[in-house]
């Protein structure tokens, strides 16, 4: 794979602390008992608040915003973008929503395989796309807001899985 593009590297960072997320309900959900799905969906909701929801309007407002010169604001790239964080909204509603253990589990387990799909299509699809359509002002811009939100992009791999080595996430 080539490789990515400064601008997007903090991006993909977030997505690798997303992945940690989504390895740490496989992990510890399957046979938690209450207080281990209490205990991962907490963790989930902090970094739903904090990380992923800033991170999908940082896609919305830097990314999209410029790739939508390019391509029509029906394309598939901003449309799938679009409809998979809508449906991470509904994932994470559902789950606020019920007390039930077994449905907040289950929940939990599609969450972690939807967040992975959405990642894998963003690196491969909607990042290099972008790489490609954008002109390199565009994409400088782009990557001065994104560090301007986002930092370098690694602010929550510890407080997702605390005491896991940082080998084990990758």
């Amino acid at each position: 794979m080539a490789k990515r593009h400064d601008s997007l590297i903090p991006l993909s960072r977030e997505h690798h602390s997303a992945l940690v997320m989504a390895l740490r309900i496989d992990r510890e959900i399957g046979d938690a008992d209450e207080s281990g799905v209490r205990e991962v969906y907490d963790v989930l909701i902090a970094f739903w608040a904090r990380g992923l929801l800033p991170h999908f309007r940082t896609e919305t407002e830097c990314l999209l915003a410029r790739l939508v010169r390019h391509v029509d604001v029906e394309d598939e790239l901003v449309r799938r973008t679009e409809r998979d964080h809508l449906g991470m909204e509904a994932l994470v509603a559902r789950m606020r929503d019920t007390d039930d253990l077994e449905v907040r589990r289950e929940l939990l387990l599609e969450f972690a395989k939807t967040i992975r799909v959405h990642i894998r299509w963003e690196e491969d699809v909607l990042f290099a796309e972008t790489e490609r359509l954008l002109t390199a002002p565009e994409i400088a811009a782009l990557g001065a807001d994104v560090a301007d939100r986002v930092g370098d992009g690694n602010a929550w791999e510890g407080r997702i899985w605390p005491g896991m080595g940082h080998e084990e996430s990758h």
